[in-house]
């Protein structure tokens, strides 16, 4: 049944009137205040949710292309805490490298990934500590990146420690020679800026759901209604899958029990067939269509068909 549209009004109205008495009634809760004024902005304009901690990585993230953008050595420096800043020995040589060989027009950033950050909490006799990790990608005039940022957003123990304290930035090819695991493609360690711009890669890539996936020319699947049917069996396993369809044309790097197969494009855009199970002998449980970035559209599951 469609809700009223007064009742939805009135309820809205009531929000603001509650965020509006509780800075009357509090005025030392501005954090509160900030978290509510945010969900009442998400709930009238519709707009994702983003909480005050999650803002504090998407500031740092478009200060960060913005500095890319620009050309702004300085402005990339910008972003590290003064302790980070202190103890790195190279931050302004490596933001300088980067700049020079990552500049361009913001093509794209993963704003949903960077505004879901992992929190660490300290509190101690009420004095707080807040540190926030968040990997996403983005796209420098149709170049892909990707980056692993930690920032500390409050520190009442040290507040030389607010700021940025750590940042990696890889190329397509470095990201996903460390995907899959590749050798001399570690993890990198240590604060700072962190650069991982090359890589000798021996297989070409695409971009699938936002990663840059090992491709193989594999067999192509033109109507995504035949596989729903083959799904819709019941108990098929990837292998049977296979048999039925073809080799994929990627496997995630998470392991062999999703893969991808190329379908027709769509308006100019490529499309693939993510098909999912636990592992490849046993059952699948969901296929979506999914293009470079997104999820397109739920194809089957086990849970109930398309």
């Amino acid at each position: 049944m469609r809700r009223n549209a007064s009742t939805h009004v009135i309820g809205r109205l009531c929000a603001v009137a509650l965020g509006a008495c509780l800075l009357v009634v509090c005025p030392g809760c501005a954090k509160q205040a900030d978290t509510l004024w945010r969900l009442l902005h998400s709930e009238l304009s519709g707009e994702e949710y983003v909480s005050p901690r999650g803002q504090a990585c998407l500031d740092a993230a478009e200060g960060l292309l913005g500095a890319l953008e620009t050309g702004d050595g300085g402005a990339v420096v910008a972003l590290f805490s003064p302790k980070a800043r202190a103890s790195s020995d190279d931050l302004e040589a490596q933001a300088d490298e980067l700049v020079a060989r990552c500049s361009g027009h913001v093509e794209y950033l993963d704003s949903h990934s960077v505004t879901m950050p992992q929190e660490s909490v300290s509190v101690d006799h009420g004095r707080r500590r807040v540190e926030l990790s968040a990997g996403f990608s983005f796209a420098l005039d149709d170049e892909n990146y990707w980056c692993f940022m930690t920032l500390v957003s409050e520190n009442d123990f040290d507040e030389t420690e607010v700021g940025v304290s750590r940042i990696v930035v890889w190329s397509e090819d470095a990201y996903s020679a460390m995907l899959y695991e590749a050798s001399g493609a570690e993890w990198p360690e240590g604060t700072g800026l962190r650069l991982r711009l090359d890589y000798p890669l021996e297989w070409e890539t695409r971009l699938v759901y936002d990663d840059p996936l090992r491709y193989e020319a594999g067999d192509a699947i033109s109507d995504v209604g035949e596989a729903a049917a083959f799904l819709d069996e019941g108990g098929k396993t990837l292998d049977e899958f296979e048999e039925r369809f073809g080799r994929p044309c990627c496997v995630s790097w998470t392991g062999d029990g999703v893969v991808y197969y190329e379908l027709p494009e769509e308006d100019g855009e490529p499309r693939y067939l993510e098909v999912s199970a636990a592992f490849s002998d046993e059952p699948i449980y969901s296929a979506y269509v999914v293009g470079e970035r997104d999820v397109v559209e739920k194809v089957w599951d086990d849970d109930g068909g398309a």
